[in-house]
């Protein structure tokens, strides 16, 4: 155990997938696990550094988070930032976010195990992780991008129906915006959106949490 806590402390050991690629000649910067912290599940942060480039690091990532058991779910070379998830499974799911600190190349990589969407939010079928972030001020803010091939219009239906089932129910609905809350009794545990748009060439859910 002893040797364990000091090789996570001093980057021998990871708190990420064993099967998660390494840049070659990265140097282990620092490292952060948490359990039920920020976001519900496990949490694993690292970073690394690299004496090459933004756009030969995200390229390496882009390619073997690519191929066996990961995906990449979207990716952006210009911004250097990788989003991916297992190819059988839902999770760990997270970012490769590349970017030049000082004088070398930060390469920051956070796994999630959930999001930080309500328990048991409707998840349409097959949509793939495709970003997350939270904030804590006056109230908790969640906002979980997800990306599939299906089209907007069964997207909408989906949300629309799912929404307004069991203690969920649908607020409102413009277009392809679905407004929403989570009922207990007369209390709202939670509302939000669903925003369901074109990007590129898949669809883009764009969901809003705030409790």
């Amino acid at each position: 155990m002893y040797s364990w806590v000091q090789g996570f402390l001093h980057g021998t050991v990871t708190c990420l997938p064993s099967d998660f690629p390494r840049y070659p000649g990265a140097v282990y910067a620092d490292q952060t696990y948490e359990l039920n912290g920020a976001y519900p599940g496990n949490t694993c942060h690292v970073v690394l550094e690299s004496n090459d480039d933004v756009a030969t690091v995200t390229a390496f990532y882009e390619s073997k988070l690519n191929t066996g058991a990961w995906q990449v779910t979207s990716s952006g070379t210009q911004s250097g930032q990788v989003t991916f998830q297992p190819a059988r499974s839902d999770a760990p799911f997270g970012t490769v976010q590349v970017g030049v600190s000082s004088t070398h190349t930060e390469i920051t990589i956070d796994t999630f195990t959930s999001t930080c969407l309500p328990l048991n939010f409707p998840n349409y079928p097959g949509a793939k992780f495709g970003g997350m972030a939270k904030e804590t001020a006056a109230r908790n803010e969640c906002h979980v991008v997800l990306v599939t091939n299906d089209g907007v219009v069964a997207v909408t239906a989906f949300y629309k129906s799912q929404l307004n089932t069991g203690r969920w129910q649908v607020t409102s609905s413009a277009g392809n915006q679905v407004g929403w809350r989570l009922t207990n009794g007369k209390r709202t545990d939670a509302s939000g959106t669903v925003a369901i748009t074109v990007s590129d060439d898949r669809t883009e859910i764009d969901v809003a949490a705030y409790s």
